[in-house]
């Protein structure tokens, strides 16, 4: 009996739910960001396949929806996955929608949501400044510009300068210089393909991160206020604690909520790259609302765990600190909501007069 993609994609979910909780405990995490190499949990992913969910069937991946690279991607961050897990995902997509060759390895994404290497007669030059995955991967995948069109470039990590730094997380970032370097490989022009396009998808990315962190936040939260006791009772049984732990629900629900549907638009668009209106808006809001949140959230949960937040062995900082470095990437709440308020503005000047406000809700609620 065979199974439809929907069947496929939960048995995957639940197979990286069950490696994540096997291998991804506070230990693991707390490890590798003191150097030592979480490398059985390497190891697992790429034998479940799941750095291949957004690669198709036919060219040895898993065939998954972008629904479950998203879910993929808001689990590991649920985690603290301390391997590059959603930035190699995005690579072997941009991979697969360039025709080039994938293989079952750990890939860099060598973009920031600034300007993109620009190739001029084979050769790219240009700098990234905070590409992420650098250390484990055995590939650096680049989207490149030509002409005002998108082509993928593949180059050996080995042969590029790189410098490598670690955002405030701990985790990997690097930075690329390329000075008239010549790809190993180099797609034709990608269709349905733009920098802005781009940079959206990868904004949402960080958006989901986000997203699904404050969800570990909030139950690490409720956990400790319950057992923690002070005075002769929980600390959860004290009003002003309950209030920080609703406004830490809420937030978390709204960030969930705007990832969601910037997921099912981004899904059910025919070129999720080419960055138009009916993305733009929901990933937006998406990035605004879960960038908002990432500074709201992480203030509740310190203040409810005081001094125990703070220590190294409990894991609480590992997600605050993820949040507050997946705030920044590819665009903070600050810049998305001003490419918003712009696009609105451009939208309803284009389509002539009218009551203002009626317009602009009729934009941003459809």
């Amino acid at each position: 009996m065979g199974f439809d993609m929907e069947e496929t994609d939960q048995l995957i979910r639940d197979t990286a739910h069950r490696l994540f909780t096997d291998q991804c405990d506070a230990e693991t995490v707390n490890g590798s960001e003191c150097g030592e190499a979480p490398e059985r949990l390497q190891k697992a992913i790429l034998e479940a396949g799941l750095t291949l969910a957004w690669v198709p069937e036919a060219a040895g991946g898993v065939g998954g929806s972008l629904a479950l690279g998203f879910s993929l991607i808001r689990q590991a961050a649920g985690f603290a996955l301390p391997v590059p897990l959603a930035d190699t995902l995005v690579a072997n997509l941009l991979l697969a929608e360039s025709g080039l060759e994938i293989a079952d390895q750990w890939a860099a994404l060598a973009m920031d949501g600034g300007e993109l290497p620009v190739l001029v007669q084979g050769k790219v030059s240009g700098v990234v400044e905070a590409a992420s995955g650098m250390p484990e991967a055995e590939v650096l995948v680049m989207p490149v510009t030509q002409g005002g069109q998108i082509r993928i470039a593949v180059f050996t990590p080995s042969v590029v300068d790189v410098q490598h730094h670690e955002s405030l997380a701990g985790e990997a970032r690097s930075r690329i210089t390329l000075n008239a370097a010549v790809p190993d490989q180099l797609s034709d022009p990608v269709d349905g393909m733009t920098a802005d396009g781009l940079g959206q998808f990868c904004a949402l990315v960080r958006a989901c991160q986000i997203a699904g962190a404050l969800e570990k936040m909030g139950e690490l939260t409720v956990g400790y206020v319950k057992e923690r006791q002070q005075f002769g009772r929980p600390l959860g049984k004290f009003q002003a604690v309950q209030h920080k732990v609703a406004d830490i629900a809420g937030e978390s629900a709204i960030s969930g909520a705007a990832v969601e549907q910037a997921i099912r638009m981004i899904s059910s668009h025919p070129a999720p790259f080419d960055g138009s209106m009916d993305i733009l808006l929901p990933v937006a809001t998406a990035k605004v609302v879960a960038s908002e949140a990432a500074g709201k959230v992480p203030r509740d949960a310190h203040q409810a765990h005081g001094a125990m937040g703070f220590s190294f062995e409990y894991p609480l900082h590992q997600y605050s600190r993820r949040v507050w470095s997946w705030r920044e990437e590819f665009g903070s709440e600050f810049y998305w909501s001003e490419r918003l308020g712009m696009a609105v503005a451009s939208e309803i000047d284009t389509h002539g007069s009218g009551k203002s406000a009626t317009r602009a809700w009729d934009v941003v609620s459809r």
